[in-house]
């Protein structure tokens, strides 16, 4: 028997309700995320802002159901609107806790476009298993909503008291409240309410920093000393890169430059068991024990790496499509550019920034598989060199990618047992445990060192070993969980773990030495513009870096890029976001009060970090 319209709304709110709880339930997977809420009014505040932001997220089936039904009376399409909504709804709830989970991350655009963009499969590998659990959740989610109109229809049989309006107030007096609380504390800074913004996802909380001070509710002088430090938008400014003319003077005898860049290699992983060939090499090279990349991914690892400069500049320049100086007088001085990289040079979009000027530049590379792809560069690369007969110096650049997708070819002889047969990148939380995987990786970075080890015996076969400078380098580095914190992999926070890479340079008029000061990416760069292509200009036109091989002490430096960067001291992280929070860490993300903030120190360094914005 068909039933009213009345009773068709009271089946809709009965599943709205069903699905709040189940939006609840997922929620907890951010609240593990709270820190620094040991405080009864900040558990309060945060429960009640938990309850009144999923619930709002709820309401969207609902509405848009209500809607159709008023428009077309159609209970049908009505049902189907708010079953189709519902699951969309909880779905990505559920992928964006899953992402943040390991991450830090939310869905935006610039995940979505790594993830469906140009070449996308060249970045994210999802196995049979990630695809058929998928496949299995939405069909769950379907069956879910049926089993809830099944249940609705069973409440309302039964008459039981809605308290509709009971329930309405108490959510309007949940969002008030979390709004005027959140309202206040933004203003004051007081991080264990604010960083609620930076949890949730979509979540965007009143805020009256005005109103709040023109009736004295705001502390004056630890708003003015936080402001600076939150003063993060680059959109009002311009750009002057570099600050001077690049004035350089070529070598009558310029050397080739080879970079062999392995994407996620973590930094205790450069051993004679676990990469042999570059192991021994490296007892022919300069060896920096210390080294760190300019930030947690490829976007900005790679970069820091060309410009020397931090990559929040990485989006400004993407832009204008700036090259880097490097890489200008790379061509300025007639280089052969070889241009390989296993991952596609679109997505990050390299070929609008580091590559921008590069003639036909190769933006792809053939193979299914990182495996496939890190091979394919590498015999692209060999017949290069093998074919070569001009005494034209050549810059080369390898990118490996198997290591970031925990890839080895089929049938390749393991070196580390037991080793993952697959990986399900949805297991991995506070309880997985990483042998498994951690061998997995292992293996990848095994298979790469026989690549590279090739590249190595073809240059000293050719006779070009002599007269080429190779540097050897991450473009990040991969954490196992190591900080005890839920964070799988990279690009979600700044701890060694993720940003320490093994690094080396070749040069054969150099005798073999390990350094132990610390050295990063922008370093690299600097080095080679000024003792390898004659560069006159003071460092601080064009770079952030330091010479590599004169030990300099750094009382912090900035890593990151434009959606998330710190300023890093010495066991201390001061992370800052796009929406202008921030907090502080020790080097094992431990939360740190405020009163740890060096903020002097901070406002120093955000200033030092706009030396190539004017403001126009």
């Amino acid at each position: 028997m068909d039933i009213t319209k009345n009773n068709l709304k009271k089946q809709l709110y009965i599943v709205f309700i069903f699905n709040v709880i189940v939006l609840l339930i997922i929620s907890k997977k951010y609240s593990a995320f709270f820190e620094n809420a040991d405080t009864l009014f900040t558990k309060f505040y945060l429960t009640i802002t938990t309850f009144s932001h999923f619930f709002l997220l709820g309401t969207l089936p609902i509405l848009l159901s209500l809607m159709t039904l008023l428009l077309t009376k159609s209970k049908r399409l009505t049902k189907g609107i708010h079953i189709l909504f519902s699951v969309l709804v909880i779905l990505i709830i559920q992928i964006d806790s899953t992402i943040f989970g390991q991450f830090r991350y939310h869905i935006s655009p610039i995940v979505l476009k790594l993830v469906f963009g140009k070449r996308s499969g060249d970045i994210f590998q999802f196995s049979a298993i990630n695809i058929i659990i998928a496949v299995l959740f939405v069909i769950g989610l379907v069956a879910l909503q049926f089993f809830f109109f099944f249940l609705s229809k069973k409440i309302i049989a039964k008459d039981v008291k809605l308290r509709i309006k009971a329930t309405m107030a108490f959510f309007v007096f949940a969002t008030l409240f979390s709004h005027f609380v959140y309202a206040w504390s933004d203003a004051n800074y007081y991080r264990p309410v604010t960083q609620v913004k930076n949890v949730f996802p979509v979540f965007y909380p009143l805020t009256a920093d005005d109103l709040l001070d023109s009736m004295g509710l705001v502390d004056q002088a630890k708003a003015k000393r936080n402001k600076e430090i939150a003063s993060t938008d680059f959109s009002n400014k311009t750009v002057n890169y570099p600050l001077h003319p690049i004035v350089s003077e070529t070598s009558p005898t310029p050397k080739n430059i080879l970079y062999l860049i392995i994407d996620t290699w973590r930094y205790n992983c450069m051993t004679e068991a676990i990469t042999p060939n570059i192991y021994n090499f490296s007892k022919k090279c300069q060896v920096f024990d210390n080294h760190i990349s300019g930030s947690n991914m490829t976007t900005g690892g790679v970069f820091s790496l060309f410009y020397g400069i931090p990559a929040t500049y990485f989006d400004t320049f993407t832009g204008q499509e700036i090259a880097p100086v490097f890489m200008n007088e790379l061509q300025k001085q007639q280089y052969d550019l070889l241009i390989y990289g296993s991952s596609g040079l679109e997505n990050p979009p390299f070929n609008r920034n580091v590559f921008a000027k590069v003639p036909n530049l190769r933006v792809f590379s053939k193979g299914e598989t990182p495996s496939e792809r890190d091979l394919t560069i590498n015999n692209e690369w060999m017949a290069a060199i093998e074919k070569r007969n001009t005494k034209q110096p050549f810059f080369g650049y390898l990118f490996y990618d198997s290591a970031h997708g925990f890839d080895i070819p089929k049938n390749y002889k393991l070196k580390f047992k037991p080793s993952l047969a697959e990986v399900n990148y949805l297991e991995m939380d506070d309880d997985y445990d990483p042998t498994l995987l951690y061998n997995r990786y292992l293996n990848s970075l095994h298979y790469i060192d026989e690549l590279v080890g090739k590249v190595l015996q073809q240059l000293e076969q050719k006779g070009l070993l002599e007269n080429t400078l190779i540097v050897i380098t991450g473009d990040h580095g991969q954490e196992f969980n190591d900080c005890k914190k839920g964070y799988w992999q990279h690009g979600g926070n700044f701890s060694k773990y993720q940003i320490r890479t093994p690094m080396m340079v070749f040069d054969a008029s150099k005798a073999a030495k390990v350094y132990n000061h610390q050295t990063i990416h922008y370093d690299i760069t600097a080095t080679i513009m000024k003792d390898y292509l004659g560069v006159k200009n003071d460092l601080n036109d064009f770079s952030f870096g330091k010479n590599l091989f004169v030990p300099n002490k750094r009382d912090y430096f900035i890593c990151g890029y434009n959606q998330k960067f710190a300023i890093i001291e010495k066991n201390k992280i001061t992370n800052i976001y796009p929406s202008g929070l921030f907090d502080v860490t020790d080097g094992m993300l431990n939360p740190l009060n405020d009163e740890n903030i060096n903020y002097d120190l901070v406002t120093e360094g955000l200033s030092e970090m706009n030396r190539f914005f004017v403001k126009k």
